[in-house]
């Protein structure tokens, strides 16, 4: 459905909601800085996944009911270019 290019700052708390989904698949790929920080999901807006890749995260369309997220955590002031992709618009690879 889109594809978004979004920049975001890690504030005091060391953790910034990149994207949040409602019964919609989504990914997330950091454009920069690469392998500096780590990605969490939230599925079915309860259980924690840490995501494995620290550059990419995806959501299936069953992950987001009733919602999901993808959190980066890093330290304080690292502004993060990354990259939404939701929908039909979402390839399951990274692009970068």
């Amino acid at each position: 459905m889109a594809v978004h290019d979004k920049v975001r700052t890690i504030g005091p708390s060391g953790l910034e909601v990149l994207d949040i989904a409602v019964s919609r698949q989504c990914t997330v790929e950091i454009k920069e800085p690469r392998d500096v920080l780590a990605l969490t999901r939230r599925l079915n807006g309860v259980k924690l996944d840490v995501v494995g890749d620290s550059n990419f995260a995806g959501l299936k369309f069953g992950q987001t009911i009733p919602w999901g997220s993808i959190r980066a955590s890093g330290p304080e002031g690292v502004r993060i270019s990354y990259r939404v992709r939701t929908g039909r618009d979402v390839t399951g690879n990274p692009e970068f």
